[in-house]
């Protein structure tokens, strides 16, 4: 099995981190909700998003050999009627799945968010037509809260629904 350290984001992370996002959107665009064409941080901006997990936040980084290879970004809400929960983002390089990096990334994640009492709930949205994505969060405990009929109309003309799972924790 290849071997794959799980490791907190720094700031200079930002510009390997928009090169990451551009290639899963490349790879998969019936995935995500941004086109790679509109994924247009710089680094600077990039820069201020890892910042600002870092008060409250989470962002975790897979790599092999410093090569990354998968991301996992969690905030809480800022908001006080909603700042008991917040929505996760993850995404692995095609190349790489299947090896369990979805699986530590996730379960760090949860690990986290045990030990921050003001956290209640974590909340994802994925697309009906991500079938390993839906296994993935189902096997880790979280439950299909709602759907977006037809949310998102794919390059090909076709609609995928949004699937909203959370996990209370």
């Amino acid at each position: 099995m290849t071997e794959f350290k799980i490791r907190h984001a720094k700031v200079s992370d930002a510009a390997n981190l928009i090169a990451h996002m551009k290639h899963v959107f490349t790879e998969n665009p019936s995935f995500y909700g941004t086109a790679v064409e509109e994924f247009t941080l710089s680094v600077r901006e990039e820069e201020e998003w890892i910042k600002n997990h870092h008060a409250d936040g989470l962002i975790l980084l897979a790599e092999i050999d410093e090569q990354l290879i998968g991301m996992m970004h969690f905030k809480p809400s800022s908001s006080r009627r909603f700042a008991h929960q917040g929505i996760l983002g993850i995404s692995v390089k095609e190349s790489y799945a299947g090896l369990g990096i979805g699986t530590r990334l996730l379960t760090q994640l949860l690990d986290w968010a045990k030990k921050n009492p003001n956290l209640e709930k974590l909340t994802l949205e994925v697309f009906s037509n991500n079938e390993r994505g839906i296994h993935l969060y189902k096997k880790l405990g979280f439950q299909e809260e709602g759907r977006l009929l037809r949310n998102a109309k794919l390059d090909d003309g076709t609609y995928v629904d949004d699937i909203i799972m959370c996990q209370f924790v």
